[in-house]
């Protein structure tokens, strides 16, 4: 691959975004990643294949000083042209009540503010970038937005959101040539797992089952971590096959377990609510 080309990925510190950076890196790309940290930018650099063409940017993507200097950045970088962009800063929740009466609207607040605005911000910055290009949009987001699971404290509304206003972007920008794909990810292995607390999840009141589901998940997650659908690499080897393709998938799929949760999806909604009801009892006794 021709170094040549750009692409830009937001939420490079950690996880997918930070593989994702590598990987591509590796593959010959000139990398901008955005990073919250310094540190985060020198070990980014430092684990880098091809160090000269890896330039971390600091950037918190709910910001629109930051991300307005860091368009500016990628246009001096670029030229105004970059040929690929991975919108991939985004969190989770799983602590407190991750119910959908319980959750707090703060919560929820927060995760729409980072998932779904901080990536409409950070893409609207740099869409002029692509048209110049013909390039190509590429959004992380999840298969809950297709197949809900409960307790999931937001973080599926966050991603439906995302796509809806994706699938909006994808239909209009489609006479300019710019390819949009969003990548609905299941189970990935990354340090965004660890950092969330079964403890701080309600044992009691209305939804008994919800500290126990969500520290079944975990569990499991850790159990099957070593497997090779959920690792990181999954995801960064599919975000180069998306940006390489000329008619690439709109909505292609990852991870762990994500055919059967695709096709849960696609049931109707009696079937999946029995489905789910089933899937919700195996994790609830995995966390007892």
């Amino acid at each position: 691959m021709s170094s040549d080309r750009t692409i830009l990925i937001t939420g490079a510190s950690s996880g997918i975004g930070r593989t994702t950076a590598l990987h591509m890196n590796d593959a010959g790309y000139r990398v901008i990643g955005t990073v919250r940290h310094e540190s985060d930018a020198d070990a980014l650099v430092g684990d880098a294949a091809q160090p000269d063409m890896l330039i971390p940017i600091r950037c918190d993507v709910t910001s629109d000083a930051d991300v307005h200097a860091l368009a500016a950045r990628v246009g001096d970088i670029t030229g105004g042209a970059l040929d690929a962009m991975f919108s991939n800063a985004g969190i989770a929740n799983m602590q407190g009540d991750v119910t959908a009466e319980g959750c707090p609207v703060t919560t929820l607040d927060r995760m729409m503010q980072v998932n779904y605005l901080g990536a409409v911000r950070a893409i609207q910055a740099h869409l002029s970038m692509l048209r110049a290009t013909r390039g190509t949009l590429v959004i992380n987001s999840a298969l809950m937005a297709r197949t809900v699971l409960p307790y999931n404290g937001g973080y599926a509304a966050s991603k439906a959101a995302l796509e809806a206003w994706a699938d909006q972007l994808r239909r209009e920008i489609r006479p300019h040539g710019v390819r949009v794909v969003c990548i609905r990810a299941a189970a990935i292995a990354t340090p965004l797992e660890a950092k969330q607390d079964p403890a701080s999840v309600p044992a009691d009141g209305p939804y008994p089952d919800q500290q126990a589901f969500v520290r079944g998940g975990l569990e499991m997650m850790r159990r099957d971590a070593g497997k090779k659908a959920l690792q990181p690499e999954r995801v960064a080897e599919l975000v180069q096959r998306v940006v390489e393709k000329h008619h690439p998938p709109a909505k292609p799929i990852v991870g762990g377990m994500s055919r059967p949760i695709w096709l849960l999806g696609g049931l109707p909604i009696r079937l999946q609510d029995a489905a789910m009801a089933r899937v919700a009892r195996r994790m609830t006794r995995a966390g007892n």
